[in-house]
């Protein structure tokens, strides 16, 4: 995990453990972009979420990540906690069944602010994006 400040507000990102080098080895697999916004209901006046209702999470954060675990379906950029929202930012190849994975964690969830997007990103923009934002390795 990795905390910096953007816009004056503090901002903690985890991403995946993998060198900057080794994302043309690894975009080919996976060409779609998965945004999950989870709008979070208890933060501080920073937009940090409380330490208890953070702790409260954490099922939900493994549903979330758990598929792309093993980087077959998927591979986690980065999980993005900032102003009152933490995002995950996913790859995921072509055929993994986004609908059906969707309504799995929306249906175990219900009472959580999920905003679902899915892009074509087969160039990566976004985590190389944030590569060079935060001076990835």
């Amino acid at each position: 995990m990795s905390n910096t400040t953007h816009e004056g507000y503090p901002i903690y990102f985890r991403r995946p453990d993998i060198r900057v080098c080794e994302f043309e080895s690894l975009r080919p697999q996976f060409p779609v972009l998965l945004v999950i916004t989870h709008h979070l209901s208890v933060v501080k006046s920073n937009g940090l979420p409380e330490s208890d209702y953070n702790r409260s999470l954490e099922d939900l954060d493994s549903a979330l990540l758990e598929p792309f675990s093993g980087e077959v379906h998927g591979l986690v950029a980065v999980v993005e906690t900032f102003a009152g929202k933490r995002t995950y930012y996913v790859y995921v190849n072509a055929s993994f069944d986004l609908d059906q994975f969707e309504r799995a964690i929306t249906s175990r969830n219900a009472d959580a602010r999920l905003t679902w997007e899915r892009d074509d990103d087969p160039t990566w923009r976004l985590l190389r994006g944030y590569a060079t934002d935060f001076r990835f390795p």
